[in-house]
């Protein structure tokens, strides 16, 4: 009798097994429908957003806290805290790749700005 109930147990974990991977499988498939829902009509706004952003998706704001410049910086002033920014991280010196690479996307985009704003007054 004990070899009975032995082999039935087996049968009952495997039943057990199946019905948590069909009851997980169910649970999933509703979390990605939502998430699929919710990103189709969110998809226009965040187009909107990543449009807006520019230089490798960071803010002017952010770009000038890097560069650690103010809002009224002359490009002269950007380009000088860029350069001593840079040296200072340079990785043979021991200094960050990452935020060499921060500190150009942020120079790039201060840039950017400086020449649209010039383009611009320039077609006034």
């Amino acid at each position: 009798r004990v070899s009975c109930t032995s082999r039935m147990a087996p049968a009952g974990f495997a039943r057990l097994i199946a019905n948590i991977m069909v009851m997980g499988g169910g649970i999933f498939g509703r979390a990605f429908l939502d998430a699929y829902k919710h990103a189709m009509q969110n998809g226009p706004a965040a187009t909107r957003a990543a449009v807006s952003r520019r230089g490798g998706g960071i803010l002017a704001s952010e770009a000038r806290s890097i560069l650690n410049v103010k809002p009224d910086a002359s490009p002269t002033e950007v380009r000088e805290a860029y350069e001593r920014l840079y040296a200072m991280n340079d990785p043979a010196k021991g200094g960050s790749e990452y935020l060499r690479s921060k500190i150009q996307n942020a120079h790039d985009h201060l840039e950017d700005l400086s020449s649209d704003r010039a383009s611009k007054s320039a077609d006034k």
